[in-house]
């Protein structure tokens, strides 16, 4: 699979993936070509140069790049690559490509009543990832919309009808790993009419509560993240 970023310096190399909090200052001689991997705003410095490192992949891009001798992407979820990843970076297109990892794209809803309170769901014990966490309403991209999807899953997993349902926003994909499987979630925040929730198999529990209760819980990866994409911007107390 490829992930698209931002091209911080240019270039194509591969190497095995090396996850780090922050990059090393100096890096020993002799070792394999590295792709190091960091959510860190770090910049290569001078002891990461080839042929030790081939690419550097960072999540938060620096506001004021250095020079680099070594292609570099920013913009990329540091918890979607592992250590050992073969890598392959493009920093002139601004992507990087998985060889042994495969795309899944799937939707996922966040069903809002009308005091801002939010539907979480706990998966089932019958559903083939991530089992007993708790989560939005989701469900794999089959429609040939991801906003159509949205609107289906959320019939089916709790029979709220599309005519109670409107479409508030929607931002794209939040990455998440789980093996050699990212699953590509579009998130989407839904308002309802009509709070009567009635589950299917997939969930055995659901919960409507404060968006701040998705940082307590056991959830699905990421999702904190996909809330904060489609979450109402907070406007500042006058």
């Amino acid at each position: 699979m490829e992930l698209a970023g931002v091209g911080l310096a240019a270039g194509r190399s591969d190497g095995v993936a090396r996850c780090v909090d922050r990059l090393p200052s100096d890096v020993p001689s002799g070792s394999d070509p590295v792709v190091w991997v960091t959510p860190g705003p770090d910049w290569p410095g001078p002891g990461l140069a080839p042929p030790t490192t081939a690419a550097v992949i960072v999540e938060t891009s620096p506001n004021a790049p250095g020079p680099a001798s070594v292609p570099v992407v920013g913009g990329l979820p540091a918890n979607v690559f592992r250590d050992a990843d073969r890598l392959v970076v493009d920093g002139d297109r601004g992507v990087v490509r998985l060889s042994s990892v495969r795309e899944v794209r799937v939707v996922t809803a966040f069903v809002e009543r009308d005091d801002g309170r939010i539907l979480l769901l706990r998966r089932s014990g019958q559903v083939g990832s991530f089992q007993g966490r708790w989560a939005g309403v989701s469900g794999f991209l089959e429609d040939p919309t991801a906003e159509g999807q949205a609107l289906r899953e959320i019939l089916e997993e709790t029979s709220l009808p599309p005519a109670a349902l409107t479409v508030l926003g929607t931002a794209p994909p939040i990455y998440a790993r789980d093996g050699g499987t990212v699953y590509a979630a579009q998130p989407f925040r839904i308002r309802t009419r009509d709070a009567a929730v009635r589950l299917n198999w997939e969930n055995d529990a659901f919960d409507w509560v404060d968006p701040a209760e998705i940082a307590r819980r056991p959830t699905v990866p990421n999702l904190d993240r996909a809330w904060r994409a489609v979450a109402p911007a907070v406007r500042p107390k006058r």
